[in-house]
């Protein structure tokens, strides 16, 4: 099995000094003399900078995918046995101007894809960063049957090897050891960033981590929950996407202007009470057209309430009023049951191909907690050792997630304030809610603040403007993040600019004095 504390001095004293060699023929060099215990270099090459290269013979790739490398560098593909049973596949690409910080990059949904747009986006920072496929291949959960070790590369594991090889390999191609570590994801890699503060508070000295989906088990039993009072998995919607668009409006409607402010945003959806009634099919001279009948307003209603336990607890937030129910969230309601819940009880809780999700319900819930898979539950509030550490977490999450709630967020940071105290929680912990952003990025509001790959075209790239710089400066200079600018592209088009609006750490709010917004 891949031993990290042991990699670095092996890895020193086979490759020859990095001051001897340069560009590619440093690179092919570096490849071929790695010789580690449980790691097979699958493919060594060199980039010059400015080209794009295609990725579809790689891992869950689309063919034709492609993308830019903006900086000379050197990537390595690698594969490293972490069990008996199960192994990771990385890469790491090194820049040429390197800028001795490393990082990680983390993944997405169920999914073993290797994050390149991060990877490229990142070194073109000057980071040397690693990316992997979280222990499997492709993007469902099929790898998990019957795979325990498996499973723990996907909740935890995969990361925390990254981690202790990027470090290793950048000691040993530059020849000098790395001043910073960091960790960037969204999603599940959010989740993944949180897991490593919570299990390896060492690995990494400043975390992003956008929208994770922490308290898993619950997420994706809410998701499945939600997925079955709408029809699935008949594949026949209870309520249409043309009905749910309608309750988004009405929720606008009603809501949108508490902030004072009509821009087609519930900036803080806490406040929003929506109640469904005025959609109501009334009959003759009434709402005959889009409206809904009294089991679907039930369903509304059940949607945008928290979800309770079969003993009265808290599994999950609602959903946010003003989200929109299209593209991600049709995963949900599409009338299909929610498919990382067919994945992850067929395949970790239940080990069991024929499990349909008919019926799923708090009972299934209840059985994923009793087993919590790879301890991916994530939700353990006391990480007072990454605070003493000196380590620091910059959390963000868009007010209008279609696929995770923004209050899942709220209530960790709630929970690591409950344990650790608000003076504790100020010296290392900033989260920012993110008001008109969909998940890790789009949405009706400002979303674009350098949080990663192609999001981050077009943005300045300052600690007022991007996020990965302004963690940077708070790891390295000891300034934190207050507030930051967050752009938005007309049509997602970056360039061309419809507007930038301050986005604020907790408790403050971002409130429009005038024409412009301002933390308060």
């Amino acid at each position: 099995m891949f031993a990290p504390t042991a990699l670095s001095l092996s890895l020193l004293l086979s490759v020859a000094s990095a001051t001897l060699i340069s560009g590619a023929t440093r690179c092919q060099s570096f490849g071929a003399s790695l010789n580690m215990s449980d790691v097979k270099v699958l493919h060594t090459t060199y980039y010059t900078g400015n080209e794009t290269i295609p990725l579809d013979d790689l891992l869950c790739n689309r063919p034709g995918a492609t993308v830019g490398v903006q900086t000379a560098l050197c990537r390595i593909a690698l594969l490293v046995d972490t069990s008996a049973t199960s192994q990771v596949q990385l890469e790491a690409w090194l820049p040429d101007e390197w800028s001795e910080r490393v990082a990680v990059v983390g993944n997405g949904g169920l999914n073993g894809c290797i994050d390149y747009s991060n990877l490229a986006y990142l070194s073109s920072f000057n980071f040397a960063v690693i990316g992997s496929n979280n222990g499997h291949n492709g993007s469902s959960g099929d790898a998990f049957l019957n795979a325990p070790e498996t499973i723990i590369d996907f909740t935890y594991r995969s990361v925390h090897v990254s981690s202790e090889l990027t470090k290793s390999l950048s000691a040993a191609y530059y020849n000098t050891s790395h001043k910073k570590s960091y960790y960037f994801g969204c999603s599940t890699g959010g989740r993944q960033g949180f897991s490593s503060i919570q299990r390896y508070p060492e690995d990494f000295d400043g975390v992003v981590a956008g929208a994770p989906a922490l308290d898993f088990n619950h997420l994706a039993g809410w998701d499945g929950i939600l997925s079955v009072m709408n029809g699935a998995p008949s594949g026949k919607p209870i309520i249409s996407s043309e009905l749910w668009e309608a309750v988004r409006l009405d929720a606008l409607r009603q809501c949108d202007a508490i902030d004072g402010v009509k821009d087609g945003i519930i900036d803080n959806p806490d406040r929003c009470h929506y109640t469904p009634e005025k959609l109501l099919c009334t009959g003759t001279g009434g709402n005959t057209t889009v409206c809904l009948t009294t089991k679907q307003a039930e369903i509304v209603n059940f949607v945008f309430s928290p979800l309770y336990g079969l003993k009265g607890e808290l599994v999950f937030p609602r959903y946010d009023p003003g989200t929109s129910f299209a593209g991600l969230a049709m995963m949900v309601f599409g009338g299909q049951l929610f498919p990382f819940t067919l994945d992850w009880w067929r395949n970790t809780v239940y080990n069991d191909t024929t499990w349909t999700g008919e019926g799923f319900n708090l009972q299934n819930i209840a059985d994923a907690d009793r087993i919590d898979p790879g301890g991916v539950s994530t939700i353990n509030p006391d990480i007072s050792a990454y605070q003493k550490r000196g380590g620091k977490v910059v959390h963000y999450h868009g007010m209008q997630d279609s696929l995770i709630p923004s209050g899942n967020s709220r209530r960790y940071h709630a929970s690591v304030l409950r344990t650790l105290g608000p003076k504790k929680l100020n010296t290392f912990y900033r989260y920012f809610p993110v008001p008109g952003m969909d998940h890790c990025g789009g949405g009706p509001g400002p979303n674009v603040f350098g949080q990663g790959g192609l999001s981050a075209e077009g943005v300045p790239k300052d600690a007022q403007n991007n996020i990965v710089l302004a963690t940077v400066k708070w790891v390295e200079e000891g300034v934190a993040p207050e507030q930051l600018i967050a752009t938005k592209w007309k049509d997602d088009i970056a360039g061309n600019l419809q507007s930038r609006r301050t986005i604020c750490a907790w408790p403050k709010t971002s409130v429009k004095r005038g024409s412009v917004y301002v933390c308060v």
